[in-house]
């Protein structure tokens, strides 16, 4: 039985292991099965996800990599990277040193030359490490995959973004060689502050080109990559936040139009230990080698690169990128977006006109600007040319009285919380209503007034406040004018008010805005142009700005031009139309369409009979008026067209308002024209390019700020050759352009006169001063001045004067080692004597004005010289005892000749109120003497043969006798009610004659 039991032990033992090995195998086999189908759906998923990457074509990596635009100076240096968010010169890898490639591949991807865009060696490696160490510590992805994100992917950090990022790898290595994609990789790669690909960084951060790097500063850009915000070189810091004490500066840099500090970083010293210890390991380099480099020292090697060149403002640039964009849109029919992008991304290099020379002591000029005009500020007794109007409070008030800024202390308190005085708010149910004068609301927002202060130079800096942050559901305005900020909002925001101990409503600055650094007041801009190719030199859009977003005051800010439009819209026309420089205008009263008298003259009264040369010497306002009802409207307008003033295929491109734009307020009138009242005004580069016509022989050209455009492979995009018209020939040109020569010379312009250079311009005031102008040129430039405030409604304490001494100022520098030339005559100009009087050539009696002699010489475009002879100026007998004119029964020995002056037409002062221009006094008289006539000749006759006949004895008494006390009107006593002499009184009936 035994026996028997243990032979059925054993085969039930058989049968169970039999039984086990068959479940193991079922077990292997399920298990197999499901790793089949789990590679399976593994395989088919990624499968899936890869169909699912972007199709690539890796044979145009290069136009993927967006690139940085520069803007040059006319020889062809760097003035300004174009701001951009990606900072990138494309370079070939032959430029790039081997150090710099092997500091890469060392610490990036060991085994480049080896893998075929994905390491499986180097993935398990960084898992085993990144195991050890409990953290992730080393990356995995290969250079080739890090560019196939960089370009085509995101940063995802998920599975379904690897299996494409490797797939895309894969794809690349097939289509490029090593050397291709290590290229494009160190072309892309983000290395911190804005630097992407090494080109890039070693500007950044060494101010050098990428073949000058050596291996320390090749190590220390290899390191950048794993972190860049952790591993740049250096940090910035702005200088209000700068520890002296803790943090050593090594530079400073520009960014965004603001000055930063620098800073080194000593995370990225450590960084670029670890990849030298990588590149000798690896044996890229010795142990001397990498000696040398660990022990060099990194805060001397550091040499931040600036994006622009210093000590000058962006307006310039800014202005450049304006012009290329819409360059791009009209020559190249690009879209704004898509020349917007080509300039961003495309790597363009703009050749500016900009002379960076004239620019810098342009800049200089304005940085001074206090300085130049008036010596120490501290001196003054108010702020730099500012005339104001202050309330009781000391806050700036318009005309109405109106606060057009409040004092500081008025606005807030010490931490520049806004402050609402007791008895302008009450707490209604948890809503707070406010009735004060500081918040201004709209349907959608509620302003807060702007504020002044007064820096240490003696500038008024206006600071801008914003909108207080509410929703449109935070507040409303009621039927009486308050703001009610709703309980609704209140609740939410519990910081955004309190009560201090003064009761007062303390509104939080963080619900705000406020411009601390504010704008500099009066503000001033210049444009300096070569008129013969359109070139702008240099321009300034402002003074003292800060930060980014600027106003360009020279080509965006629309001024009325005041008396500086009189030769372009009023002169010019005139001489191309019948007027000569010895046109006579009479400077006498005139009166706009409601009979009023206007426009009044800068000086009190009429000056009477003046040349036109004279006329805009001294800017004689009636006589611009005159000339112009004379020459009419319409032709100035097209002149104006001429001149680049109107554009008439897009009129909504200038800042001319014509009836057609707008009926009720326009500028073709006498007003706008005549006197420069605009409505909106002129900028400075428009005047510029205007009276650059007249010092270019009469012909226009557009201003420009680039010569041409190359795109990145330095083919040419762009010839930017500027339009040119004729506006007038070159006589006229030139003899306008001699007028506003002695305008500056003889005339009110003297500040202007730059010393041994011909100089010739034109002020212009506008009304109490709000704006001041001048515009000139001499014979190498063409320049607009301006001053004045931002608010039109503060003035100037001084007028076009002081425009008129800046520019004299600013192109004494640009004129430096310029030899002096004279204007070029053209052939056909002659010089002729004349009568100042008439215009017309001098008759024998000219020289005896009592005034003096008034022949002048005057130049003429050959053929509109004067034929006739002087008929204004005629010799008259005159009674000396009645200033009148002399009859056959006057005395002899009581007639004098004398030279006067007649007017055509006459002026009468009983017509005009008894005004009388000044040189009325000289005026022929038109009245016969009244005394002597026939009854009086006798009665002396009588009384001469009774003198004889008692031998010159006395006439006896005569008897009183009341009846015959009559005074006889005509009893030659001299005291008639007419016996007047001209120009006596305002009674005089004389009509000329």
């Amino acid at each position: 039985m035994s026996e028997d039991n243990t032979r059925k032990q054993e085969s039930e033992k058989k049968k169970k292991k039999k039984k086990k090995k068959n479940g193991l195998k079922i077990f292997l086999l399920i298990l197999l099965m499901i790793l089949v189908v789990g590679i399976g759906a593994v395989t088919g998923m990624v499968i899936a996800i890869a169909k699912d990457a972007p199709q690539i074509d890796p044979t145009n990596i290069g136009s993927l990599l967006s690139q940085t635009s520069f803007i040059l100076d006319e020889n062809g240096n760097t003035i300004e990277k174009v701001q951009t968010e990606e900072y990138r010169t494309i370079v070939s890898l032959e430029k790039m040193p081997p150090h710099l490639q092997n500091a890469f591949i060392s610490i990036e991807d060991e085994r480049f030359r080896k893998h075929i865009g994905v390491d499986p060696k180097g993935i398990m490696s960084a898992v085993f490490d990144n195991i050890k160490a409990g953290a992730t510590v080393r990356g995995a992805s290969t250079i080739t995959q890090q560019l196939a994100r960089n370009l085509y992917l995101n940063n995802d950090k998920k599975l379904d973004r690897k299996i494409k990022e490797a797939y895309l790898a894969m794809q690349m290595e097939k289509a490029l060689t090593k050397d291709q994609i290590l290229e494009a990789y160190l072309n892309r790669i983000d290395l911190g502050q804005g630097a992407f690909g090494v080109q890039e960084a070693a500007q950044t951060y060494f101010s050098k080109n990428v073949d000058e790097l050596t291996i320390a500063e090749s190590a220390l850009l290899a390191g950048i990559v794993k972190s860049p915000s952790k591993y740049s070189p250096y940090f910035t810091v702005r200088p209000e936040d700068f520890n002296g004490d803790t943090q050593e500066e090594i530079g400073q840099v520009d960014k965004f139009g603001e000055k930063f500090i620098v800073i080194s970083n000593s995370n990225a010293i450590k960084r670029q230990h670890v990849v030298l210890g990588k590149m000798k390991e690896l044996g890229y380099i010795t142990d001397k080698e990498y000696n040398e480099a660990i022990n060099e020292d990194i805060k001397t090697i550091l040499k931040p690169g600036q994006k622009k060149i210093n000590g000058i403002s962006s307006y310039f640039t800014d202005y450049v990128k304006v012009q290329a964009i819409e360059a791009m849109m009209g020559k190249l029919g690009y879209t704004r977006e898509q020349a917007e992008k080509e300039l961003y991304t495309g790597g363009l290099k703009i050749y500016s006109t900009m002379d960076v020379n004239m620019q810098h002591k342009i800049e200089d000029i304005y940085t001074n600007f206090t300085e130049i005009l008036f010596g120490n500020p501290q001196k003054l007794k108010g702020p730099v040319l500012i005339d104001w109007s202050l309330d009781k409070n000391k806050n700036i008030v318009d005309e109405r009285k109106k606060i057009i800024y409040y004092r500081q202390e008025n606005l807030f308190d010490e931490n520049f919380n806004l402050v609402i005085e007791k008895g302008t708010f009450e707490i209604r149910d948890g809503n707070i209503a406010i009735n004060n004068k500081k918040i201004t609301p709209y349907k959608n927002n509620i302003d807060i007034g702007d504020y002044y202060a007064i820096d240490d130079k003696k500038n008024l800096v206006t600071h801008s406040v914003g909108s207080l942050t509410l929703p449109e559901d935070g507040f409303r305005m009621e039927e009486n004018g308050e703001v009610l900020i709703l309980n609704t909002f209140l609740s939410q925001k519990e910081d955004f008010h309190r009560i201090d101990e003064n009761g007062n409503l303390i509104i939080n600055s963080n619900y705000f805005y406020r411009s601390k650094d504010g704008i500099v007041q009066p503000q001033s801009a210049t444009v300096i142009m070569d008129y013969r190719t359109g070139a702008i030199k240099a321009l300034v859009g402002g003074r003292d700005i800060k930060g980014n977003k600027l106003l360009n005051r020279a080509t965006s800010s629309q001024r009325q031009p005041g008396s500086s439009i009189k030769p372009i819209a009023v002169y010019l026309p005139a001489l191309d139309n019948g007027f000569t420089a010895a046109s006579i205008i009479d400077d006498i009263p005139h009166y706009n369409e409601n009979g009023e008298l206007w426009p009044k003259n800068w000086y009190s009264g009429y000056r009477g009979l003046t040349t036109l040369r004279n006329s805009v010497e001294q800017s004689i306002n009636v006589n611009s008026v005159k000339v112009l009802e004379s020459i009419g409207i319409n032709t100035s307008l097209e002149y104006l067209k001429r001149l680049g003033i109107i554009n008439e295929e897009h009129p909504e491109k200038d800042n001319f308002i014509s009836r057609a734009e707008n009926k009720a307020n326009n500028d073709e009138n006498l007003a706008a024209l005549g006197l420069g009242g605009m409505t909106k005004g002129l900028t400075p580069l428009e005047m510029t390019a205007a009276y650059g016509a007249i010092a270019n022989s009469g012909t226009y050209t557009e201003p420009i700020t680039f010569t041409k455009i190359l795109d990145k492979d330095g083919n040419v995009l762009i010839e930017n050759n500027p339009k040119q018209n004729m506006v007038v020939s070159p006589e006229i040109a030139y003899i306008m352009s001699d007028i506003l020569r002695t305008t500056v010379a003889n005339g009110i312009a003297g500040r202007a006169q730059i010393p041994k250079m011909p100089t010739a311009g034109k002020t212009g005031t506008t009304q109490e001063n709000a704006d001041a102008w001048f515009v000139g040129f001499t014979p190498y430039y063409v320049s607009a001045v301006w001053i004045g405030n931002d608010s039109p409604t503060i003035k100037l304490t001084k007028g076009s004067a002081m425009a008129a001494e800046l520019w004299k100022n600013i192109m004494i520098k640009v004129h430096e080692n310029l030899e002096p030339q004279n204007f070029e005559m053209p052939p056909n100009i002659v010089k002729v004597s004349i009568c100042s009087q008439s215009g017309k050539l001098p008759s024998e009696i000219c020289s005896r004005d009592p005034r003096g002699n008034t022949i002048i010489s005057e130049i003429f475009a050959k053929g509109t010289e004067p034929r006739e002879h002087c008929n204004t100026h005629v010799v008259l007998d005159i009674d000396t005892t009645t200033g009148k004119i002399a009859n056959e029964y006057c005395p002899k020995e009581l007639i004098q000749s004398k030279v006067f002056i007649k007017r055509e037409p006459p002026y009468n002062p009983a017509d005009h109120n008894g005004i009388m221009p000044k040189d009325y006094q000289y005026t022929a008289p038109w009245e016969i003497c009244p005394v002597h006539n026939q009854e009086n000749a006798i009665d002396e006759w009588i009384d001469e043969q009774f003198n004889e006949e008692n031998n010159g004895e006395e006439e006896p008494p005569i008897e009183e006798n009341p009846e015959n006390d009559v005074e006889n009107p005509n009893n030659g006593n001299g005291n008639n009610q007419n016996d007047q002499t001209p120009g006596n009184n305002g009674n005089d009936n004389g009509n000329g004659n």
